[in-house]
């Protein structure tokens, strides 16, 4: 019985082979018949395979024959990516049944990379060989072929001719065809650095400084790298750096060495090397790690914003984490972190932070991300955890699992972003979940009321918060905000899968409607395409009185012509625009995480952004007042790598935001800088719950105008403190403090002390 299967298949082959057969003793079919054949038979297998077979044997370099080899290729590779073994294997099956198409130039790549992790110098030889004649006007080949020779020692003159070949290529070589336009662009536009570098990596092999000098020097004075390039000169950098060491050059050594570490690379290959080369130059041995920084910083005259960390210090090193909440659980004037939702650590007088989470939780917690929200309207923070979702509430200070008719309870599916808000203006926190997918089926998100004591009713269909087409979306992040300024709470929702997000418009009756696309936030739409949205935030980043949003979107570059890159959209007259490119924001492929916070006190609200995936690193963008960012996370010294969740707290109250990022590792940074500009910060008690979530505050004087939102989460199930920062430059008060509860009560206050903490209650 357990053969079964195998008897279609075979007829299937056998019946394909028959056809396609016949189809070689007839004459040559028409392509566009072909085409149109393939469009009528996708329901039916054999006709469709009968049909693909010929095609791939009358008309080999066609684009249908590139896209069956690039659809094949991916196929074959995702459930083998780390074996290299069976890679090569199934990567010379695929070159043999493709020997013609376009999409080679890909299976190359990969095979000579799997072939040089296993050391087969012969066959390596042999494909890089047939790589350079299948594509002979291709730099790729020829820089391939200069990288792997370097590597296993050959002939050093055959080396450094392909690896001049490949940059003198790389300026002007022939698109291949059927290669995504948008795709093509990011590799030529890196092309010439990176065989820059790997040219100038061969000459200083080959002590031929001069050269690899004039090579690396060209390069840097004059290339196409721009915002939209992940890419950066990092390595061309380095290579310099070395060349003037070894020559003996220590002050441009010093100072193309930094220039490396500043740019960093995407893989974080070349920056630590030019770290350790800078510390060596410099004689790291007598210095201290923040003379270190301040040596570097003081090279580049740099008076920015600068960070610690002090992780370590505060007693939290090695410990692991992708979310992150702030939030006061104990009353006490600091704020705690909870981390996935799982564990708690309690802030001790801004000094240190102990783990109490044995202590406080009698049941054995679990999630996989957690927020603050005061659920029972005791005065005092919960929590609700996702993955298994629950409410825990809060009996001074240990934490019981709430488990009785109408609570929440684990929803059974992959829950990524939790909202918390009161949506209907009745003193009770509400919940939303954007549920994710199985086996890449999309679930269905879930909207629930609550009715106090920590109990709900799910509303979701009766508030008409289900797709009208009937397509769920695969959610990541929940961001709610009253963008529209009409007093009652809006749902933003990230998805992913490159899938069009939501915005759930709140139209004050229990009603909601999905306005995204109408607005403008939905996603650009390419061919039934969206985006990969992960994180995202509300923020009123240009301090114009009305909220804007970041939406940090993943895009694979072999998926750019389609995928959106990450959307920095301007609130214009209740329309949502673009800005990322104008205002300075760099392409990066595996942007997660948004974080909004004014790190200088200036006024005007900074972004950090955290990467994905190892060797990634996350980004620093300090404001320049006028609409544009200028990045500095290497200097400010907040650079992460691997990142996932980003929160802000002031957990020392010094009057300065710090920054906690995880994703492996946690890193606390504290704010170290020198900038002492003025500052406000409020916490606002509600009359209904002690987080005042929803409450939105406008601080303003004659030259200045600030608005903030208090956030039941953000991003991908993160959580910024609930007390509210204002940076102030130098400005003096009085200020006018205008509270707008989210019940809809206001309050008009005169703030004439400024530099501390105040508390505002309803």
């Amino acid at each position: 019985m357990k053969y079964w299967f195998s008897i279609p298949i075979i007829m299937i082959l056998v019946l394909a082979t028959v056809e396609c057969k016949a189809y070689v003793h007839a004459e040559v079919p028409d392509y566009d018949e072909m085409i149109e054949k393939l469009e009528n038979y996708k329901e039916d297998t054999l006709r469709y395979e009968n049909v693909k077979g010929a095609l791939c044997f009358y008309y080999p370099e066609s684009k249908e024959v590139y896209e069956f080899a690039n659809e094949e290729f991916y196929e074959k590779m995702y459930p083998i990516w780390r074996n290299d073994s069976l890679k090569v294997i199934e990567l010379n099956k695929l070159l043999e049944k493709y020997p013609k198409t376009n999409w080679r130039r890909t299976m190359y790549q990969y095979l000579t990379y799997s072939l040089h992790n296993l050391n087969r110098r012969i066959p390596l030889v042999l494909v890089l060989d047939a790589f350079r004649s299948a594509f002979p006007n291709d730099y790729k080949p020829f820089s391939q072929s200069a990288r792997y020779y370097n590597e296993l020692g050959n002939d050093p003159l055959e080396t450094l001719e392909f690896a001049i070949k490949a940059h003198s290529m790389s300026y002007d070589y022939p698109k291949v065809e059927f290669f995504p336009g948008g795709e093509w662009l990011l590799e030529k536009r890196s092309a010439p650095v990176n065989t820059a570098a790997l040219l100038a990596k061969i000459y200083f092999k080959q002590s031929k400084y001069a050269e690899a000098e004039e090579v690396l020097n060209k390069i840097i004075n004059n290339n196409d790298l721009g915002l939209d390039d992940e890419n950066t000169l990092a390595a061309c950098y380095y290579w310099l750096a070395k060349i003037y060491d070894e020559q003996g050059n220590r002050e441009d050594a010093v100072h193309t060495a930094i220039k490396a570490l500043i740019a960093g690379d995407s893989r974080n290959y070349y920056t630590p090397k030019a770290d350790s080369l800078l510390r060596r130059v410099i004689a790291y041995k007598d210095l201290s790690e923040s003379e270190y920084s301040d040596f570097i910083r003081k090279q580049v005259g740099y008076d920015g914003v600068v960070f610690s960390d002090v992780t370590s210090e505060v007693e939290m090193e090695n410990v692991r984490a992708g979310r992150i909440a702030w939030g006061d659980y104990n009353n006490d004037g600091f704020q705690d972190i909870l981390l996935d939702g799982r564990r708690l650590f309690r802030n001790m007088n801004g000094v240190h932070f102990v783990e109490i989470t044995q202590a406080a939780f009698p049941d054995t917690i679990r999630g996989n991300g957690g927020l603050w929200g005061d659920f029972d309207n005791d005065g005092d923070l919960d929590i609700i955890t996702k993955d298994p979702e629950f409410i825990w509430l809060n009996n001074d200070g240990t934490f019981y699992k709430v488990n009785s008719t109408n609570s929440i309870r684990d929803n059974g599916v992959s829950t990524e972003g939790v909202g918390i808000g009161d949506v209907n203006k009745d003193g009770l926190l509400d919940v939303y979940f954007a549920n994710y997918e199985r086996n890449y089926v999309n679930e269905e998100d879930q909207m629930f009321r609550g009715i106090g004591g920590g109990k709900f009713l799910e509303i979701t269909e009766r508030a008409d918060m289900l797709p009208k087409n009937g397509k769920n979306r695969a959610g990541r992040g929940v961001n709610m905000c009253d963008f529209d300024l009409d007093g009652d709470l809006d749902i933003f929702v990230s998805n992913y899968r490159l899938t069009d997000n939501f915005l759930w418009q709140n139209d004050g009756t229990g009603h909601f409607e999905n306005n995204a696309l109408k607005l403008g936030v939905a996603g650009d739409e390419v061919e039934g395409w969206w985006d990969h949205t992960i994180g995202s935030e509300w923020a009123d980043i240009d301090n114009d009185g009305d909220f804007d949003l970041i939406t940090c979107n993943l895009a694979h570059p072999r998926y750019i012509d389609f995928s959106n890159k990450t959307r920095l959209y301007i609130n214009e007259n209740g329309k949502f625009i673009d800005h990322r490119e104008e205002a300075g924001i760099k392409f990066e492929e595996t942007h997660s995480e948004p974080c909004w916070a004014d790190f200088n006190n200036d006024g005007f609200l900074d972004l950090y952004i955290t990467s994905i995936y190892e060797g990634r690193r996350s980004f620093l963008y300090m404001s320049n007042r006028d609409g544009t960012f200028s990045e500095t996370t290497f200097l400010a010294g907040v650079r992460h790598f691997n990142g996932w969740g980003a929160a802000c707290a002031d957990f020392d109250n010094d009057g300065d935001m710090d920054l906690l990022v995880a994703g492996g590792k946690i890193q606390l940074f504290r704010n170290e800088s020198s900038i002492k500009n003025n500052w406000l910060e409020v916490r606002v008690i509600g009359k209904d719950h002690v987080d005042a979530i929803g409450t939105r505050m406008i601080l303003s004087n004659d030259e200045i105008s600030l608005m903030r939102e208090i956030q039941g989460g953000k991003g991908t199930t993160n959580q910024h403190s609930l007390i509210q920062h204002f940076g102030l430059v130098s400005l003096q008060p009085p200020f006018e403090l205008e509270v707008i509860f989210s019940d809809g009560a206001k309050k008009l206050l005169m703030i004439n002390e400024i530099n501390k903490i105040i508390v505002v209650e309803e």
